[in-house]
C-alpha cells in the first residue's frame, strides 16, 4: 500500500478480506510472513501500538461507539493514553472538524444518523494521526444519499493525504473511488491491479464470485464498445449533479 493511496481490496464474503484487516491491526496472527509498515517489521507491535498508526473502522459504527457524548467518544483513546485535557480538547475539535461535526461537539451520540455515526467512529480514528485508515465495508446499509455523502468525505480525508484502505464487495465503489484493487479468493491473493483491470477480467470476477456493475452490464447489452469509458463519463456526469 502506497503512502496517500486509496486501495479496495474486494472478494466475496470468506475470501479473507477481513481476517486480512485483523491480522494487519492484530486482532489475529498472522501463520507466516512479515507485517512490515516503512521499512520496518511491526509483527511484534501490540493492538494498542498498531492502533497509534493504523486506524480499524468497523462496518456498524454501533458496535465501536461506546460513549453517551460524542466529545467524549473521541477523547476516549485519548484520555486512555493519559493526555490532559488540555493536550486532547484541540485534538478532538481538530477531528470533528475534519468530519464536519464540529457544530455537535457536545451533542449526545444518539441525536445523530447512522452516517454521521460513522463519522464519530473515524474522529475517534483520526485524532490518533493514523498512517493507514482501514474501513470495513463503509457504505454498507446505506442509502445512495448516504452511501455518495461518506464516500465523498472519505475521498476528501485521501485527498488531503490519508492513506486508506477499503475492504468491500461493491464494484462500482471500488471503480469510483480507488485506482487500484487487490483482488482475494479462498484466502490468496489472485489479482493486484488497477481497478477497471478488475471489472473486464471475466476470470477473476468468476474466481472471485464478484458482481459485474449494472453499467458495465448495461454497457455490453447496448453493444458499446468502450464498456469503461462509458461507465467512467457517467459516472463524471453524476458526481457533477450532486
Amino acid at each position: 500500500v502506497y503512502e496517500n493511496e486509496m486501495l479496495a481490496i474486494v472478494g466475496k464474503n470468506g475470501a479473507g478480506k477481513s481476517t486480512l484487516s485483523k491480522i494487519i491491526v492484530g486482532f489475529e496472527n498472522p501463520d507466516s510472513g512479515e507485517l512490515v509498515l516503512k521499512d520496518h517489521d511491526i509483527s511484534s507491535m501490540s493492538i494498542k501500538e498498531r492502533g497509534e498508526v493504523i486506524g480499524y473502522v468497523l462496518q456498524n459504527p454501533n458496535q465501536m461507539i461506546c460513549c453517551t457524548k460524542i466529545y467524549d467518544e473521541v477523547a476516549l483513546v485519548l484520555r486512555n493514553q493519559g493526555l490532559s485535557e488540555e493536550e486532547i480538547r484541540p485534538r478532538v475539535e481538530k477531528a470533528l472538524k475534519i468530519c464536519g461535526l464540529s457544530p455537535f461537539i457536545e451533542w449526545p451520540v444518539s441525536a445523530l444518523s447512522y452516517g454521521q455515526k460513522k463519522r464519530v467512529t473515524i474522529a475517534s480514528i483520526l485524532v490518533l494521526e493514523p498512517k493507514i485508515i482501514i474501513l470495513d465495508e463503509p457504505t454498507a446499509g446505506q442509502d445512495y444519499h448516504h452511501y455518495s455523502e461518506i464516500m465523498e468525505f472519505l475521498k476528501e480525508l485521501n485527498d488531503a493525504g490519508q492513506t486508506i484502505i477499503l475492504i468491500t464487495h461493491d464494484m462500482h465503489l471500488m471503480l469510483e473511488y480507488t485506482r487500484r484493487a487487490v483482488v482475494l479468493a479462498g484466502g490468496h491473493k489472485i489479482a493486484d491491479t488497477l481497478a477497471s483491470e478488475v471489472l473486464i477480467n471475466d476470470e477473476w470476477i468468476q474466481e472471485a464470485n464478484l458482481n459485474k456493475t449494472s453499467l458495465y452490464q448495461l454497457a455490453q447489452k447496448a453493444g458499446i464498445d468502450d464498456a469503461l469509458g462509458f461507465i467512467h463519463t457517467f459516472i463524471q456526469q453524476e458526481r457533477k449533479s450532486r
